[in-house]
């Protein structure tokens, strides 16, 4: 694994917009190929990232989406019992479900590389002024939002909040978890305000870059050729 000093930030968003090009573009069962790619990168560059696939959130989701899709999606030609399921339903299901992985490792390995105001900075320097400042407190924000999510289950699990009336404690729940990230960004645009910030008449940050930069970004292009051509 490439430390920061050796891999900037200019590396790791090759590494995401590498994976998401995969991920997405990449038909049928090359779906695999993607998530592979998205895999090896993670194992090389960011391992933090692979913590998404020991959630068991993520294969809930996961069990949630081919299950649908294999009893909904396509004309049923094929039984299990007394269900009857489409084969088409089935792969389709287990593609999405490899995207789904390969994108979301992505992402997460690249909100743990990359700090939000390295982000900013970059963004910025491009001439999306404000837009860097917006996007790094909505991935900062991220994290906080996963917190808050756990406790408020938690909370409502153990008061018994789930034992009757589930609908309305998850309801509760849903409000209490977006009630405290609005309240979480009213707070850094107060403090923003009162340090005098302007988008207008803000400063970049400098853009952290490594010397395997520009190399790994040569690689991940010939790599994503390849993919596409087997």
């Amino acid at each position: 694994m490439l430390t920061k000093a050796e891999l900037g930030t200019p590396g790791y968003l090759a590494c995401l917009l590498a994976s998401l090009l995969a991920a997405i573009a990449l038909g049928g069962w090359k779906s695999a190929l993607g998530a592979g790619f998205s895999l090896v990168l993670a194992l090389l560059f960011y391992p933090s990232a692979l913590y998404v696939l020991r959630r068991t959130a993520f294969w809930a989701f996961t069990a949630i989406l081919v299950v649908t899709s294999t009893l909904w999606a396509g004309a049923a030609n094929a039984t299990l019992g007394p269900l009857a399921f489409s084969r088409e339903g089935l792969n389709v299901g287990l593609q999405m479900a490899l995207r789904t992985a390969a994108i979301l490792i992505a992402m997460r390995g690249f909100a743990d590389s990359v700090s939000p105001g390295e982000l900013a900075g970059m963004l910025e320097r491009v001439g999306l002024k404000g837009l860097g400042f917006t996007f790094g407190v909505a991935v900062n924000l991220l994290p906080a939002l996963e917190r808050s999510a756990a406790n408020t289950w938690d909370t409502l699990r153990m008061r018994g909040g789930l034992k009757k009336d589930r609908l309305q404690s998850l309801k509760l729940g849903i409000v209490t978890v977006m009630a405290g990230a609005l309240r979480r960004v009213d707070d850094i645009a107060v403090a923003a305000e009162v340090r005098g910030f302007s988008p207008e008449r803000s400063r970049p940050l400098p853009v952290r870059r490594g010397k395997h930069d520009l190399p790994l970004m040569v690689v991940l292009l010939a790599a994503i050729v390849v993919l596409y051509s087997v």
